[in-house]
């Protein structure tokens, strides 16, 4: 990226947690933390000191199909950040002592996890839209899965997917892409494949047949936070087109008819949002919204009514071209600064979504009314899951409008 000063560069590995066992559940999500533990070069400070003390960042996160590590430096300090996440990924020494004191970190996030409300309905609606499937599961394990993971399995899922092969290497900002080959090439772990790469089998259909349901969670809290969700389609389904602009107008902004309607006309709620989470083969659409607890039949009910007016009438020229514009500036300027760049280069080259950034909005800008249309249909066409955490709310009234739908 012409002009740019920094070096943003990620180690994208095609594991998460939609690829472990129940009896593994949360391995994923703990490796990562524990990657930064030591190396026998390196102790869990000197990893940290050695990038923070050129000014430089260094950080990891798991998803539910693939986790990254990644680093943003000078352009200068490019081998020194390529050297120690390589070291982490190949060469960590994985201690039991380091292990178990990282379970008590890892306890402690799944409790700041498990007092944030909104990522409980979350939680919710995924498990029960796609069961006991990986993707159903929370990325950072339960309480009871974390326990008893042992050093040797963590050890053992370690060495079984953190292969050269299921490792995409992506930059962005001041690279020499010639100069970065060479400087991986020095890599001594990542030099060659030394053993065979593992083939993760995945569901062909994530999201068995959904019924309508009520799902709850009390919290002592003055707003409820709710989410409505249904299975949509996923990454290489070209239906996700006509998805991402049918979110926008539904609930992508103030302008959003969702928010109109909601917050402009009848001030139930301060904000609501709609939007896809999509994954290699399934999809999860979601609503969602805080209010107090009084409200929240009457938010359901707008919702009902909004999705059942664009499933029935569809949507006008001038408020698709509108979308249009909306999300393709959106979606450029999401990607204008290097470590957005590196982020989708190395997420979707891990998945094998090898469409370019201006091959999407292609897509998107060739979709027509008819598909938004029948894409509202298709989701809204049987009742959601409606999650809600919070006060105790009456859920017969919920779940006879959700059997209505």
């Amino acid at each position: 990226m012409p002009g740019s000063r920094a070096f943003c560069v990620g180690f994208f590995v095609g594991v998460g947690s939609r690829h472990e066992s129940s009896r593994l559940h949360g391995a994923s999500h703990f490796l990562e933390h524990a990657l930064f533990k030591g190396t026998p070069r390196r102790t869990a400070e000197e990893i940290s000191a050695a990038v923070e003390s050129v000014g430089g960042e260094l950080n990891a996160y798991t998803a539910k199909e693939h986790t990254c590590f990644y680093a943003r430096v000078m352009a200068d300090d490019a081998d020194l950040v390529l050297d120690v996440l390589s070291e982490m990924i190949t060469d960590s020494l994985l201690l039991g002592r380091d292990i178990d004191a990282e379970r008590t970190v890892i306890m402690d996030e799944i409790a700041i996890h498990h007092d944030d409300p909104g990522e409980v309905a979350a939680d919710m609606v995924a498990a029960a839209i796609f069961g006991d499937h990986g993707l159903g599961r929370p990325v950072i394990g339960s309480a009871h899965s974390i326990a008893n993971l042992r050093r040797n399995q963590i050890d053992a899922y370690w060495r079984r997917h953190y292969r050269p092969a299921s490792v995409v290497i992506a930059a962005a900002g001041a690279v020499d892409h010639d100069r970065l080959l060479a400087q991986v090439a020095r890599c001594d772990g990542l030099a060659e494949d030394r053993g065979r790469s593992v083939r993760r089998k995945t569901s062909k259909s994530a999201a068995g047949k959904l019924e309508p349901r009520v799902v709850t969670a009390v919290r002592d809290s003055v707003q409820v936070s709710a989410t409505l969700a249904t299975p949509c389609p996923g990454t290489f389904d070209d239906r996700r087109y006509a998805l991402g602009l049918l979110s926008l107008v539904l609930g992508g902004g103030m302008s959003s008819r969702l928010f109109v309607e909601v917050r402009e006309r009848r001030g139930l709620a301060y904000a609501i949002e709609a939007g896809e989470t999509v994954y290699s083969d399934a999809g999860l659409f979601s609503v969602d919204w805080q209010c107090g607890p009084e409200r929240l039949d009457d938010i359901v009910g707008v919702v009902r009514e909004v999705t059942a007016d664009l499933a029935e009438s569809g949507i006008e020229a001038d408020e698709l071209a509108r979308a249009k514009t909306q999300l393709r500036g959106h979606t450029i300027l999401a990607y204008e600064g290097p470590n957005a760049r590196m982020s989708r280069l190395g997420s979707s080259a891990v998945t094998g979504d090898l469409r370019t950034l201006e091959e999407h909005l292609e897509r998107y800008d060739a979709v027509t009314a008819d598909e938004v249309q029948q894409m509202a249909q298709e989701l809204f066409s049987s009742g959601p899951v409606l999650g809600v955490v919070g006060p105790k709310v009456p859920r017969r009234w919920l779940t006879a409008l959700l059997d209505r739908w």
